[in-house]
């Protein structure tokens, strides 16, 4: 867990207000926070990140977000909030909600988040008010993968797939439901998602988006959320109940792009529902890559350059000391590769991680590969050429 702020001797005069972001593997929460920590303005947040992994991706690149903002970033990785990470969550909060130094608190759950243990959590703390549970339901996965939507209205389907029940779950949760990758969808696909989400969940609000992109008066401060009684116990939080489990390949060379393309366009198994973090090409060995991978959906996304490649760089115009401080940084980086490398989370069930895994290390560089890199040949890649940069 990252170190917890130092709690304000002066007492809070008001519950903190809270906001859950919630939903399915890959639909989108942690676009939406970034977007909502950057349309906030005048508030000071505290966040907590939820990664299912151990690889914490989300939590990078929402702090990155925020960098001197003055914000609590707490990241929560390897469980679910309100399973194996109970206890953590429960330290976060009882040292935010005695700062006063925070005006609101976002949640960011991890994809096999079941939702009810952490809504029991919420609400049983006087100190805390759920202000918004939003779920994030992936419009272009529905259609693609379940129908347009249709899948969910079937009992039968929920019951032979633990993850779409899951999903069933967090869509009843919500007091705001937000599908997203609308810009990807057709005007009917929209109507029908719509149409659907309102006999599974009568009570919420339902909004389309597009990266992120959402009026956040429906986020904050917006008071939608309302307790309803609940005789049940809530289930354990356990995404191993779902089939729902994760791996990390890390390796410093470089992937070949041509049967990395072809692996995830041909290859990729329904059974992997989330594969994310940071990669390099032998093509584009200058290119800090993040990846993103969400259901059929795939894509890479420029974060940086290495330094390694600007260092060797001409057109950088590197000053004596900016060289001198790069050289420092690379002397313990591989003799080969430099600080390059690749680190990529795979989440989804156990037989399909078994076996992607498995092609996923085939698409590295072989040693005569790597050979060829370094002696500047050229590989065959069929990505597209441009890519947005974050």
């Amino acid at each position: 867990m990252s170190e917890l702020p130092t709690p304000s001797l002066i007492p809070r005069t008001a519950p903190l207000p809270v906001t859950v972001l919630c939903g399915f593997l890959g639909s989108g929460k942690t676009t939406l926070l970034k977007q909502l920590l950057q349309q906030g303005s005048g508030r000071r947040f505290a966040v907590v990140v939820n990664d299912l992994s151990e690889l914490e991706v989300d939590a990078e690149l929402v702090q990155n977000a925020r960098e001197g903002q003055g914000d609590r970033f707490i990241s929560l990785s390897r469980g679910s909030l309100g399973g194996a990470l109970r206890d953590q969550l429960r330290a976060a909060l009882a040292h935010l909600e005695t700062d006063v130094m925070v005006d609101y608190l976002l949640i960011e759950t991890s994809g096999g988040t079941h939702p009810a243990a952490l809504v029991e959590e919420l609400i049983r703390r006087p100190a805390c008010r759920l202000d918004t549970f939003a779920t994030v339901v992936d419009g272009l996965n529905l259609v693609r993968d379940y129908e347009g939507g249709n899948t969910l209205l079937d009992p039968d389907a929920a019951a032979q797939t633990p993850a779409l029940a899951l999903l069933l779950a967090q869509i009843a949760a919500a007091s705001l439901l937000l599908v997203s990758k609308a810009d990807l969808l057709k005007l009917p696909q929209v109507d029908a998602i719509i149409r659907i989400l309102q006999q599974l969940n009568h009570r919420a609000t339902i909004i389309t988006m597009a990266y992120g992109n959402v009026d956040p008066k429906y986020l904050l401060d917006a008071h939608t959320f309302r307790a309803r009684p609940n005789t049940t116990p809530a289930p354990d939080d356990n995404p191993a109940a779902y089939d729902l489990g994760s791996d990390v390949l890390r390796d410093a060379r470089p992937f070949h792009p041509q049967r990395l393309h072809t692996l995830f366009s041909e290859r990729l198994g329904l059974g992997i529902y989330r594969s994310k973090g940071w990669l390099w090409l032998a093509s584009r060995s200058a290119d800090v890559l993040v990846w993103n991978q969400a259901g059929s959906y795939f894509g890479l996304e420029q974060s940086g350059t290495w330094r390694a490649a600007l260092l060797n760089d001409p057109e950088a115009k590197l000053l004596s000391e900016e060289r001198e401080a790069l050289e420092a940084r690379l002397a313990k980086a591989d003799p080969v590769f430099g600080d390059r490398g690749c680190e990529l989370t795979v989440i989804g069930t156990a037989h399909d991680r078994t076996i992607f895994l498995d092609e996923l290390r085939a698409c590295l560089c072989t040693e005569e590969e790597v050979a060829a890199w370094k002696r500047g040949e050229s590989f065959t890649d069929p990505w597209p050429k441009t890519y947005r940069k974050i």
